[in-house]
């Protein structure tokens, strides 16, 4: 399944637009490697981003890939979050 329809029906980014422009600006990876929109993934890949505000990056283990649209309460059971942590800004005091 494409990396931006995941990232999207797992309510990791609001709309599949924010999770293809963050795959094609660099700030995916799956495994370790930049991943673009269209790469496919697969349970047990694990994806790293950044949300459309950087604030924090996440890295996520993929336990389930969703048929449709789910909740979110539901999509939690398909991930397991690996690590979160805020993204400092100097800019801001």
């Amino acid at each position: 399944m494409r990396l931006d329809l995941v990232l999207h029906r797992l309510c990791l980014f609001k709309t599949r637009s924010q999770a293809g422009k963050a795959c094609d600006g660099s700030r995916v990876r799956v495994n370790g490697e930049i991943a673009r929109s269209s790469r496919a993934v697969r349970v047990g890949d694990r994806v790293a981003y950044r949300d459309p505000g950087d604030r924090f990056e996440r890295e996520v283990e993929i336990l389930a890939l969703p048929e449709k649209q789910v909740s979110k309460v539901q999509s939690r059971d398909m991930y397991r979050v690996l690590s979160e942590r805020e993204i400092e800004r100097p800019w801001e005091g």
